[in-house]
């Protein structure tokens, strides 16, 4: 009985921090699905709104670090408690449209919050949720639960939107949902979370960072991230690719995107996962999964951009999309793979992350750079020659981890063989 209460709270726990990882980033990212409005609402031109998502990337990017160091000091229980309740109290703020310097220390403040207090010690979290043969399983969950919450939230605050007219009155009510929505899982995450307990030694900043920096498995790691995460936002490019180049219709393709960006998220994380725990291994996981992507992109090369072959295409970029979400739900859950210590889990997210999510920076910047120089069908080729060059170094970097895995293992059971004898 005891063991089902403890196994049920666990899963209460990922759950909760699944809601929280959903709504931590509805607000900062709300113009993606009410640019127009929003932009209206806020009286501003696009280089004033482009300039404050610069301010939240150049915060988050700062701040990874800091907050792994961070995670592997203070509970995770009252740094996203922290993390939730103060983007929801922003975000009440923000729904009164501030003028355009408050709403750029806004848009920085959030930025720190979701690195400093809420991503490493959220990974670090789930880490610890889980045995060391459930890793993949609730890294995986966790990803497919922010999938289904962001599609059921998102999909209710736009009903709501839509019903007040599609307008300044509509997108107030929505800003509002999500900040309760932040304001709730704080509340949750105080009442449901348990404080981690910590070693009373613990090594200042620095030499964290160094025992960090000297593991080649964190580099290892931040390169499968890295590639991955670039892999990923070159998708993006497929939902204006399939009207201008394939003719879709603008309503097909947004259909395209909702099940890519949302669908394949709530499949792909928990079966990756599933399937990365039956297998003994999430980074042989991680290594199908870039063999299957680099398939895909010679596919999304060699094939014509026809009409004709829209289907195939399309199939094509939902295989990919799946291979990638199956991915992003266990690349974390590698950690405890290659024996990274609990300790250092914070220390090793934030360097990962610091590393890992730098295509935020870069990549869209340089796709639009062959867009513009080469407009058509020769700029989406390119963009699919980089997204393949990212995809075989991701490729041979899971192919060497795997390898230094299996040597670690065989390693330890000639040295258990030696010591029964």
């Amino acid at each position: 009985m005891e063991h089902k209460a403890k196994s049920k709270k666990r899963y209460l726990t990922l759950f909760i921090m699944a809601l929280g990882a959903s709504a931590i980033y509805f607000l900062p990212f709300i113009r993606w699905t009410y640019y127009d409005s929003l932009k209206q609402a806020l009286e501003l031109n696009n280089t004033q709104f482009g300039t404050l998502l610069s301010a939240y990337g150049i915060a988050a990017m700062i701040f990874y670090f800091p907050g792994g160091w961070l995670a592997d000091r203070v509970s995770a229980r009252r740094l996203l408690t922290f993390a939730f309740a103060s983007t929801g109290i922003l975000g009440f703020y923000f729904s009164t449209y501030p003028s355009f310097n408050m709403l750029l220390i806004v848009h920085f403040i959030w930025g720190i919050i979701s690195t400093l207090t809420f991503w490493s010690a959220m990974i670090k979290a789930t880490r610890d949720l889980a045995n060391s043969d459930e890793q993949g399983r609730f890294f995986g969950l966790l990803e497919g639960g922010r999938g289904l919450l962001q599609t059921v939230i998102t999909m209710s605050a736009l009903a709501v939107f839509t019903s007040l007219g599609a307008g300044v009155i509509g997108l107030t009510r929505v800003i509002i949902i999500f900040s309760f929505v932040n304001v709730f899982a704080a509340i949750l995450t105080w009442f449901v979370l348990e404080d981690t307990k910590f070693s009373q030694e613990q090594k200042p900043v620095l030499l964290d960072a160094l025992s960090v920096l000297k593991m080649p498995v964190v580099w290892l790691i931040a390169v499968i991230v890295i590639t991955c995460y670039s892999t990923y936002l070159g998708t993006t490019y497929l939902t204006p690719y399939v009207t201008q180049v394939l003719g879709a219709t603008a309503a097909m393709s947004a259909l395209i995107a909702i099940i890519r960006n949302y669908g394949l998220q709530f499949f792909g994380g928990p079966f990756g996962g599933l399937v990365a725990d039956k297998k003994g291994s999430s980074a042989q996981i991680v290594m199908y999964c870039f063999a299957i992507m680099l398939i895909c992109m010679v596919f999304f090369l060699m094939l014509p951009a026809s009409n004709s072959l829209i289907i195939v295409l399309l199939l094509n970029m939902l295989v990919m999309g799946l291979a990638i979400f199956m991915m992003r739900g266990i690349y974390f859950a590698t950690l405890d793979e290659v024996g990274i210590p609990s300790n250092l889990t914070g220390s090793v997210v934030g360097i990962v992350s610091l590393i890992g999510f730098t295509p935020d920076v870069f990549f869209n910047p340089v796709a639009g750079h062959f867009l513009d120089v080469y407009p058509g069908v020769a700029g989406y080729k390119y963009i699919f020659i980089l997204m393949t060059g990212f995809v075989t170094v991701g490729l041979v970097a899971s192919i060497v981890l795997l390898n230094l895995i299996n040597k670690s293992k065989s390693v330890k059971g000639h040295n258990q063989v030696e010591a029964r004898g």
